[in-house]
């Protein structure tokens, strides 16, 4: 795995992916390792003293210092670490997982403070022996581990951090929902709807969970905000980048003005009382009433929207206050609420069982490529691409199957490069790509693959057999076929 990559992306796509195995991660002398089981924390293992599980017990109390000694000697006798503890403490198994998650939780929260690591990634299941899984959502770790991290001062504010400006990472939209952030958090992340000032921020966000910069510090070492960039502009400039964000601001308003209902357009529950609808809609009406944009600094096209804007807080307000009006409003959206419900509920059916459908049509398929019946293969696996082609696994294996079908070679790549697509890790998927091309005399993209591979997994003896034998060939292969190489015969 290249050092570049960061962690948390790393952790997020495993944990999309639902892979098993052991992210391996070094700096000097230390060791550290998270061991996965279907995108979730089996548990965390670090060679540093004060991480270690008998350390985490003692520290929180379920076990005196005096066992730590019983537990290494143990351990010398071949015993695990969970075995070693889980034989002289004597604790209750709540006890244990307590334990086990502050230690997963200490351990990713030290890693956050590495910069420069060297990650490995070892995928398969059952690599290293353990008795209890925490089956802990990575998700939750990172967000646990970051709060680690800042209260205990483990990561250090960039230089000038409570000075600077910031806004929302531009590659965390699609992660937003995923982070189990508290209210505060989540409070505090959405003031981020435009470039602000840290100072300003904080000032905002309420002192009763933490210090506002330890929160706005929690963010920022998620990923989930960034600096923003700044640049020396004329007043000229600064007008046209002002008139662009309100441009913005008033393109999103009427999206989502467009996807909610009167509610959601005033900002109200669908309980709310006839003061708190008045209230949000003269609280409305002084942000975007059309009399604040009428100054020469405003273009035709900004005013514009700002009058769409403007006509349905209106009309949602006009609606909403007169009790007859509100009343056949709901009765309505509660008819079409529960008709869409309906159909979600429809589709969801549907949806499960097409995944059992293709999910029978897949272990078929691979046990007909076990027996070598690679049509029948190809036929059963296409079945479960066409119902579920999101499934990686679904994908690599009609490319397998396919791979030994000359005819069907191309498409064979087709399939495995979007298995790779989806689960960029797979070392499996890398190795049969690999093969591929070597059947078609396609030797540098061979190499390319097995080198991928070898990134991920650098110990794979198959691949380091494979490349070794690739780069003997040397210039006696140029990688290139007069012909079509998909279409090759045996």
């Amino acid at each position: 795995m290249a050092d570049s990559l960061n962690l948390l992306d790393v952790l997020l796509d495993l944990h999309k992916t639902n892979r098993s195995g052991v992210l391996r991660l070094e700096k000097g002398s230390e060791k550290k390792q998270l061991v996965l089981s279907n995108g979730l924390l089996a548990f965390a293992e670090s060679n540093k003293p004060e991480e270690h599980l008998a350390q985490i017990m003692v520290k929180l109390g379920f076990m005196p210092q005096e066992k730590v000694k019983e537990i290494a000697s143990l351990m010398k006798t071949g015993r695990t670490s969970e075995e070693a503890v889980l034989n002289v403490s004597g604790s209750n198994i709540q006890d244990f997982e307590k334990a086990r998650r502050e230690q997963a939780t200490a351990i990713l929260a030290s890693l956050l403070g590495w910069t420069h690591n060297n990650i490995r990634f070892y995928s398969g299941e059952d690599l290293i022996r353990h008795h209890y899984n925490l089956s802990l959502p990575l998700p939750e770790l990172i967000v646990h581990s970051a709060r680690h991290a800042v209260s205990g001062r483990l990561i250090t504010n960039p230089p000038d951090f409570l000075n600077d400006r910031f806004t929302v990472a531009e590659d965390f939209a699609g992660k937003a929902t995923i982070f189990p952030l508290s209210k505060t958090e989540a409070f505090a992340y959405s003031l981020f709807h435009e470039p602000m000032n840290a100072a300003d921020v904080m000032s905002l966000i309420p002192a009763t969970e933490s210090k506002p910069e330890e929160i706005l510090m929690r963010l920022y070492v998620l990923g989930m905000i960034t600096r923003a960039k700044t640049t020396e502009a004329s007043s000229g400039d600064s007008e046209s980048t002002g008139s662009s964000a309100i441009m913005q601001e008033l393109d999103d308003m009427l999206v989502r003005f467009d996807s909610g209902g009167l509610y959601d357009i005033l900002s109200v529950p669908s309980d709310a009382d006839p003061d708190q609808i008045q209230s949000a809609y003269y609280d409305l009406a002084k942000q975007y009433h059309p009399d604040r944009f009428q100054s020469k600094e405003i273009s035709d096209e900004v005013r514009s929207k700002a009058e769409k804007v403007f006509t349905k807080i209106n009309e949602a307000y006009t609606t909403l206050k007169d009790p007859v009006f509100r009343k056949d409003y709901d009765e309505k959206r509660l008819t079409k609420e529960s008709r869409v419900e309906a159909e979600l509920k429809a589709k969801a059916a549907k949806r499960s069982e097409d995944e059992k459908t293709a999910e029978a049509l897949y272990q078929d398929g691979r046990a007909l490529l076990a027996e070598g019946d690679y049509e029948k293969a190809v036929e059963r696996l296409k079945g479960s691409v066409w119902l579920c082609p999101e499934k990686a696994a679904y994908q690599h294996f009609l490319g397998v199957a396919q791979s030994e079908i000359p005819s069907q070679r191309k498409s064979a790549e087709q399939h495995l490069l979007k298995a790779l697509e989806i689960n960029k890790m797979s070392v499996a998927t890398h190795l049969a790509l690999a093969k591929l091309y070597i059947n078609v005399s396609l030797r540098r993209k061979a190499e390319q693959q097995l080198q991928e591979l070898l990134r991920w997994d650098p110990e794979n003896k198959e691949a380091q057999k494979l490349l070794a034998g690739l780069k003997n060939l040397g210039a006696a292969s140029s990688g290139r076929s007069s012909k079509n190489p998909f279409v090759r015969t045996q």
